[in-house]
């Protein structure tokens, strides 16, 4: 006769996942910006995405591989 699965995780009860609110981060950055942090904005560039991937296009070479060529 087989022997039932028993899964060895062992689960936390009661743990609780981080959920920041918006009023947290505001604090969180305000304290980060009074310590002399500094925070720069990203602005995205779909060209720049679309060079990128032309320049690193490796698709050709995993399919290969994958196809065993």
């Amino acid at each position: 006769m087989k022997k039932k699965f028993v899964s060895k995780r062992r689960y936390r009860k009661g743990s609780i996942s981080f959920n920041p609110n918006r009023q947290f981060v505001e604090d969180a950055v305000e304290a980060y910006l009074q310590k002399g942090g500094t925070i720069n904005q990203i602005e995205v560039d779909e060209e720049s995405f679309e060079k990128s991937w032309m320049i690193n296009d490796v698709s050709t070479e995993v399919d290969e591989f994958l196809n065993g060529q």
